[in-house]
């Protein structure tokens, strides 16, 4: 009877952890560089020389993924609770990726029915496979949530050993040869030395690692993110680290545009592009560069208008719903 009792009482569960302030800002920066640059914000004269590199803000999302995972993993974490894991993340980014792929599916089809797909297309993106096969994406930022759920993957299982005392090495050492395998675009390994410097810096700031060590890896890894991509790439990364690091306290613009970072860089190119198009061809607006900044900066408001809504009824609720799957304590 008390083993029947017992059964029906809920697991106890691992307090949630610390929010980070820096971290907003991380999200911030770099889901507003990657919409400025898409929407055309590099042809912006003067800030064009600045924004011309918004793309950096997907290696400042690759090395925060990095720290963030292994920081929301409890300390206790073992393979018993991958699944748990696994399924936060999908409850998580599941149904707002599915979502933006509804309408970016109808945007195409009923507005400018540019992209032809097809089932095998919409198939593969289901479970992030377009990657592997080499097949067309309803967008082009969905590349980089394919390559998250593959260090998703990684992470569920090699997590209990990159905490022990040889762990940190270990991965360095994973990055290594696939600084050398040539192009593997849309994989992985192309992009591993990014999530690596993000664990590492977790690994320190648990004080699992010590300063030195993890300079001389953090050094190595970022000679090989130079080799196998480039300087400014690296230096993404880079500055995410730095706004970590940074004594930067919470702020409620940053807050906001934190909160709508995944739904913005979900849909900024569905809906921005579509918009900014429509005000340029349609609005009898004369040709020069006035112009594309009006087209550009409507397009800007509105898709930041656009996630707000979407985070609101779409991201918010699945956030919430995988807050509730707890781990179990094994206190």
């Amino acid at each position: 009877m008390n083993i029947f009792i017992y059964s029906l009482m809920p697991e106890p569960t691992i307090t949630q952890k610390q929010h980070i302030p820096q971290v907003d800002y991380i999200r911030a920066i770099a889901s507003l560089a990657v919409a400025v640059f898409h929407l055309g914000g590099k042809k912006i004269p003067i800030a064009g020389s600045v924004t011309g590199y918004g793309w950096a803000g997907v290696e400042m999302f690759f090395f925060l993924s990095g720290f963030i995972i292994c920081w929301s993993i409890p300390e206790n974490y073992d393979l018993s609770v991958a699944r748990k894991f696994i399924t936060k993340r999908l409850i998580r980014i599941e149904p707002p990726y599915i979502a933006s792929m509804a309408i970016a599916l109808i945007v195409n089809i009923y507005w400018f029915d540019h992209y032809k797909f097809s089932w095998t297309d919409i198939l593969l993106h289901l479970a992030y496979l377009n990657n592997f096969f080499g097949h067309t994406y309803l967008s082009s930022v969905y590349w980089t949530l394919g390559i998250e759920f593959q260090f998703y993957l990684f992470i569920a299982i090699t997590f209990p050993f990159i905490i022990k005392k040889w762990g940190a090495w270990a991965v360095v050492a994973l990055c290594i040869p696939t600084a050398f395998l040539g192009d593997h675009f849309g994989l992985l390994p192309g992009v591993l030395t990014f999530f690596t410097l993000g664990i590492l810096y977790y690994l320190y700031r648990k004080g699992i690692k010590k300063l030195p060590e993890v300079l001389i890896l953090g050094v190595i890894v970022t000679a090989l993110a130079i080799y196998e991509q480039t300087l400014a790439h690296a230096l993404g990364s880079l500055f995410a680290l730095l706004l970590l690091i940074l004594p930067l306290k919470s702020n409620s613009v940053v807050s906001f545009f934190s909160k709508i970072s995944f739904s913005l860089y979900l849909t900024h190119e569905i809906i921005g592009l579509k918009v900014e198009t429509f005000i340029y061809l349609y609005c009898s607006l004369p040709y020069g560069m006035m112009s594309k900044g009006i087209a550009f900066a409507g397009a800007f408001i509105f898709s930041i208008a656009f996630a707000y809504l979407f985070y609101r009824f779409i991201e918010a609720p699945c956030f919430r719903l995988s807050k509730k799957i707890k781990y179990p304590s094994k206190a």
